[in-house]
């Protein structure tokens, strides 16, 4: 009897390349998992910023503090439009105007289905018609259509 001890150049080889095979499919699949959840991220992130810019025009257009009960006149609010650099800003007068939209989100603007640049005195008594379509530096987009009123 020869002494047949260790393992032979050829069986070493097979046993190498299927590792290699079986780690190649492992990495693959955590660079698509990685990949997902970057763009789901990504998706859920305009989500939220649509989110807070919805929040942000129906508290600017519902607030009760804008209303006067005793007259028929009502306090108005500015909407400003840049299409330019894709930036909106919203505030109760020319000087005291805020962002819309967070940094590194650009947004498209429409009141009523028209487009507008420059400064919008809004009437909060009046229905708001919204549309707007952000996206991010990823080319991720979500658009919104919505009416805002007061009951």
């Amino acid at each position: 009897m020869r002494n047949e001890k260790g393992i032979t150049l050829i069986e070493l080889l097979a046993g190498i390349s299927i590792l290699l095979v079986i780690s190649s499919v492992i990495f693959g699949v955590l660079l698509n998992s990685n990949k997902n959840y970057k763009n789901i991220s990504d998706k859920t992130n305009l989500n939220q910023e649509a989110n807070i810019i919805l929040a942000t025009l129906k508290s600017y257009h519902t607030k009760q503090e804008l209303h006067s009960i005793d007259s028929n006149e009502t306090e108005t609010y500015i909407i400003k439009n840049d299409p330019s650099s894709r930036k909106a800003y919203i505030g109760k007068s020319p000087t005291s105007l805020t962002p819309l939209q967070s940094e590194g989100i650009l947004i498209d603007l429409k009141l009523a289905d028209l487009e507008f640049t420059g400064e919008k005195t809004i009437s909060p008594k009046d229905p708001l018609f919204v549309y707007f379509k952000i996206s991010n530096k990823q080319g991720q987009y979500l658009e919104i259509n919505t009416i805002i009123k007061q009951y």
